[in-house]
């Protein structure tokens, strides 16, 4: 039931939360709430991909679980101790943090696996050269995304300045998350789209 409303409405659904959330930001008097809505908007974009690339994924249970507690404790050292990524913070706008980390943090990096797979799915099937092109898109979406994420206090350097290095961690682990899918779709679905609405949604508000 569910299912079949999210795949009749995929693009609607798809849409519609980015487009309300743009105006919303743009607007400077409903900014403020709309980008404590964040953590809310990503939840939703989780479940809509979740969903949709739901025929393969129910194959990968182990490697999206691998990939959630992974990302966390990643984002946790890089948080703690400066390791991994880099010296960085994050702010109160993306919801119930531990230990300092939203847990939306280590969602949206199975979420842009799962998207980032799709996409290159477009183009190979090959399992280490798929492997290797998302890896290489999550890691592109990253540095589209620092600056927005800077700019609206989602989380912030210590230095003031993104380090080189965090890019080629976001490559280096990106690509052992995607070697962690055992089966991938042999047909791709549509949740790479999230991947292009996402970006055109950060590129239109560095345009602000």
């Amino acid at each position: 039931m569910i299912s079949s409303f999210f795949n009749k409405n995929f693009y609607l659904l798809l849409i519609v939360p980015y487009v309300v959330g743009l105006i919303g930001i743009l607007l400077p008097v409903s900014r403020s709430l709309f980008l404590s809505l964040t953590p809310f908007n990503l939840i939703f974009s989780f479940i809509l991909v979740m969903v949709e690339e739901s025929k393969w994924l129910r194959y990968n249970i182990l490697g999206l679980i691998f990939i959630l507690l992974a990302s966390f404790g990643l984002e946790y050292l890089g948080v703690t101790y400066g390791y991994v990524f880099g010296d960085y913070s994050y702010g109160k706008m993306l919801g119930y943090a531990y230990q300092g980390v939203p847990v939306i943090i280590a969602v949206n990096w199975v979420m842009l696996c799962v998207a980032s797979r799709s996409l290159v799915n477009l183009v190979s099937q090959n399992a280490v050269l798929s492997s290797f092109l998302a890896a290489a898109v999550v890691t592109a979406y990253d540095y589209l995304l620092e600056p927005v994420a800077i700019r609206f206090g989602w989380w912030a350097w210590d230095n003031g300045s993104v380090p080189l290095f965090n890019y080629a961690c976001w490559f280096v682990f990106s690509l052992i998350f995607q070697l962690t899918f055992r089966k991938v779709p042999s047909v791709a679905r549509r949740s790479y789209w999230m991947i292009f609405i996402q970006a055109a949604f950060f590129w239109i508000l560095l345009l602000m």
